[in-house]
């Protein structure tokens, strides 16, 4: 037995255990909960039958005690200590070593201290269950596996009546994972993606970007039985938005760490379409713009806990802005370019100075983005005051990768050539603490660095998913990195920097990760820019969103970040960070 080998441990072990009593613990079980008054200088043993192998977890509320935690094996060795702080829901882990009766000594790191606590064996996984292949069923459809049970019935017209279902309703299918808590919250939900098959159909990937390139087979669907009817179910956040594509017939992927990978491209020329079961679609209102062809044809998801965008939709009884588009030539660039110029409902030159605000990706932000929507509603309603609005589309060719990155002659276009037409045009302000300049990836850090560049002129930056990680190339290729440069080349220049007088807001999303192990992506170079820029003594507006590199959800924080810089134009003199997980 347990106690008789620990007994025979040596001395102190067995003056710790005099200390706190007998060994002869109680009996845990899976599943069931133990409520304990745990007295001053006490310990509170625990025994549990275990199998060499089997992994163990504790859930653990200490309440006002910082508890320590200690189990040993049936030989009376140590296996794991913890010191488990008092806050809720807290986990204790080991590994059992052999077989047998382990002891857990549960105790208080103040020994003058008493109080209550609970604990429960939440789960026992075997080794075999461990070492064994990952099964798909453990993401299993409740609706498919009722369609399957009525197969195996021998009711004829099931998959019939299945595929009637899901014409009237639509797909993917949605389901809520029954005994699947968060902290006691339902977190997660089951999303199952279909395609009826023909007898051509080998296989469907769901290309749903950037994860089913990292582990392409887990998107890929499996056929029900020997019917039509093909499938593939995630466990997906209740929050997230994202898009996707259908892939019949998809080619042999390997497993990528590489973002930009060849694959990717190939997506497109492989069949790649929008799932025709599915009547959610990003669709654009400008189908000629070549900026928005990569983004052209989307499906999309959105959860049934997402944020909601209440400033997209066209209200009937808001007035509208006015939209005026020139084309305008610079000097500086020896290029042209499209700007369009959003004036609002009322506008009078006879007015005070409008706010200004100037927008990269121009056909984007009218197209995708629907932001002449956002900012109408936005300022019937007074989250933010009347202003002009420029939206600064790209020259052609290649002009957008060489223009936004962090190019000084961009800046300076922008300051000594655009700005000045606008002001000579329009009722604008002077004053940069009401000059907001905002984009979105390659334009988020566009507009950090035209700012810092140019303070005088830009008080605010407005930065969605700002390409944070770039680097100057090697070459004139404006893609040509060098993978082995540290990224946030802007950051280290902010560093550098005295404090300037700038506000800034920035989003990035928990899906814009780098898989690489580089550290590079948005997210992670959004936190580093976030952290550099607060230290620095910046006051920034910073939220993170449960999506990706896409305009599903910006064009929602576009508002969060139009109404923290522009609700108030007061000054900080003192750092803040606003965060949103």
């Amino acid at each position: 037995m347990a106690r008789k080998a620990i007994l025979m441990m040596p001395s102190l072990i067995l003056g710790f255990l005099c200390v706190v009593g007998p060994a002869n613990g109680t009996d845990l079980e899976l599943g069931k909960a133990q409520e304990a008054l745990l007295n001053a200088g006490k310990a509170q043993p625990y025994t549990l039958v275990l199998t060499a192998g089997d992994f163990v977890e504790l859930n653990i509320e200490p309440g006002d005690l910082q508890l320590i935690v200690t189990a040993y094996s049936p030989s009376g060795e140590k296996v794991r200590a913890s010191k488990l702080a008092p806050q809720p829901h807290q986990k204790f882990q080991f590994l059992a070593d052999n077989s047998g009766e382990f002891l857990l000594d549960i105790s208080d790191a103040d020994t003058t201290k008493q109080g209550a606590f609970t604990l429960i064996v939440t789960r026992i996984v075997t080794l075999q269950e461990r070492l064994a292949p990952a099964i798909a069923k453990k993401n299993e459809s409740p609706r498919l596996k009722a369609l399957s049970a009525a197969l195996d019935a021998g009711q004829q017209d099931a998959v019939s009546q299945f595929w009637e279902e899901v014409r009237a309703k639509g797909e993917p299918l949605i389901e809520t994972v029954q005994g699947q808590t968060v902290q006691g919250q339902e977190s997660d939900t089951l999303v199952t993606f279909l395609w009826r098959g023909t007898p051509e159909t080998k296989n469907v990937l769901v290309a749903w970007m950037p994860f089913a390139l990292q582990w392409p087979e887990d998107y890929k669907m499996n056929r029900l039985g020997e019917t039509d009817v093909w499938f593939r179910t995630l466990r997906v956040d209740k929050r997230k938005r994202f898009a996707y594509l259908l892939i019949p017939n998809a080619p042999f992927m390997r497993a990528s760490l590489e973002p930009n990978s060849d694959q990717v491209l190939s997506i497109a020329a492989t069949g790649a379409q929008i799932d025709p079961l599915n009547p959610q679609r990003l669709v654009d209102s400008d189908p000629d713009d070549p900026d928005l062809a990569q983004y052209r044809g989307l499906s999309v998801v959105e959860m049934p806990d997402a944020p909601p965008q209440p400033w997209l939709v066209r209200r009937p009884e808001v007035p509208t802005g006015k939209i005026v588009k020139e084309q305008f030539k610079s000097l500086l660039l020896h290029n042209e370019r499209e700007v369009a110029i959003y004036t609002p409902a009322n506008y009078s030159k006879d007015a005070e100075p409008y706010a200004l605000l100037i927008l990269f990706d121009g056909g984007l932000q009218l197209g995708l983005m629907q932001t002449p929507t956002t900012l109408d509603n936005l300022i019937a309603e007074k989250r933010i005051p009347p202003l002009v609005t420029i939206f600064v589309s790209n020259a052609a060719g290649d002009a957008r990768a060489r223009e936004l990155p962090c190019n000084p002659t961009f800046a300076d276009f922008l300051n000594s050539e655009l700005l000045p037409w606008v002001r000579r045009n329009y009722k604008v302000t002077h004053d940069p603490a009401h000059t907001v300049v905002g984009g979105l990836s390659y334009g988020g850090l566009a507009a950090a660095y035209v700012a810092f560049r140019h303070p005088e002129s830009f008080g605010n930056v407005l930065s969605q998913s700002g390409s944070y990680w770039w680097t100057p190339p090697r070459s004139d290729n404006p893609n040509d990195f060098d993978l082995s440069t540290e990224p946030n080349w802007l950051a280290k220049q902010f560093i550098a920097s005295r404090r300037l007088p700038l506000r800034i807001y920035m989003d990035a999303g928990i899906d814009e990760l780098d898989f690489t192990g580089r550290g590079a992506g948005i997210l992670e170079t959004n936190r580093e820019m976030r952290d550099v820029l607060l230290a620095k003594g910046y006051e920034v507006h910073y939220q993170e969103f449960d999506g990706g590199h896409d305009f599903l959800s910006w064009r929602g924080t576009l508002a969060d970040g139009l109404i923290a810089l522009m609700a108030n134009h007061a000054e900080s003199n003192k750092p803040r960070a606003i965060t949103t997980n």
